[in-house]
């Protein structure tokens, strides 16, 4: 960490970026970055694959996250939350990575370790580790122990998940003490659905199939252009069927563009999804993982990962 903080210390200009289809912590990593880069005088500029979801339009600064390529050239490129570069989309082929420091910062054990500097811790976040660079840069105000808190709250579900550490609560008590509102926070993230999602999981719901201690859902394209919803809207769907007593893994099945099935699997009870991921070309956590397929069908799919989770 220390060769980081020197690279932020002494260097001019950055550009940030995640994986597609990002989440809290991923934004939140970003955001908590450049605002502390923000401080310091430094030039920078985030540029996503996607625009931000909208459960975090609300937050402060978050104009600052762009689908806009950087209006100069840059020196550092930090990769945030994101466990290979082929996750960061299109930014792939729009950024120059050549002749450039990349710095991965990531808490994904299924990391590729891409990066001229690799940060790969498997703690609860990336803004966890974003925290322990930066707490000693500059004072964290408001507005970036906000993303922290922000950050682990939303990779813990809400402090859930067995990711969760007396570090990470810690950290997420701090924040508060420096400003960060749980409150706000959790009404703007959890509290703030827009008609169309509630709508959505009522038929995903329906889809429910349970098998010897394995729970499956799923969300077709049809059904979401039926409500003009977009998979942002289906973010955390996964964790109502792993809520069901006796399950052991939950399935959440989403159909993409040109064939591609796009599995997000949860777990409890000590099962390891990572190992089942991995084997799709995918990764992730222990008890939370994702790959995405191309050839399949859903029921063929399910078959398949029936016999592997069983061997897991």
């Amino acid at each position: 960490m220390d060769e980081v903080r020197e690279i932020i210390k002494k260097g001019d200009n950055f550009l940030l970026t995640t994986h597609i289809h990002h989440d809290g912590d991923s934004v939140a990593s970003e955001l908590a970055l450049a605002l502390t880069l923000k401080k310091l005088g430094k030039r920078f500029h985030i540029f996503n694959n996607d625009p931000v979801p909208y459960r975090y339009k609300n937050f402060p600064y978050i104009e600052l996250a762009t689908t806009q390529p950087p209006p100069f050239d840059y020196e550092f490129i930090f990769v945030l939350d994101c466990a290979s570069l082929s996750r960061t989309g299109k930014i792939r082929e729009k950024i120059n990575f050549e002749n450039k420091t990349v710095i991965n910062i990531d808490h994904h054990m299924s990391n590729e370790r891409f990066g001229d500097i690799n940060i790969v811790q498997p703690v609860s976040s990336t803004s966890e580790i974003i925290y322990d660079i930066i707490k000693d840069l500059v004072e964290i105000d408001r507005d970036i122990a906000t993303y922290i808190y922000m950050g682990i709250s939303t990779d813990t579900g809400g402090f859930r998940y067995p990711n969760t550490t007396s570090h990470s609560l810690e950290i997420a008590s701090l924040m508060v003490k420096l400003g960060a509102d749980p409150g706000k926070i959790g009404e703007l993230v959890w509290f703030t659905n827009p008609e169309r999602r509630i709508k959505l999981l009522g038929k995903v719901l329906t889809t429910l199939d349970v098998r010897d201690g394995v729970a499956f859902i799923h969300v077709t394209r049809r059904m979401m252009e039926e409500l003009g919803a977009n998979e942002d809207d289906t973010e955390e769907f996964v964790d109502f069927p792993l809520s069901i007593e006796g399950i052991k893994v939950a399935v959440f099945l989403k159909e993409r563009d040109g064939g591609v099935i796009k599995a997000s699997l949860r777990s409890k009870k000590g099962v390891n999804v990572e190992k089942v991921a991995r084997e799709f070309g995918g990764g992730g956590h222990k008890n939370a993982s994702g790959f995405e397929v191309n050839g399949y069908d859903m029921e063929k799919l399910k078959e398949v990962l029936m016999e592997k989770i069983c061997l897991s």
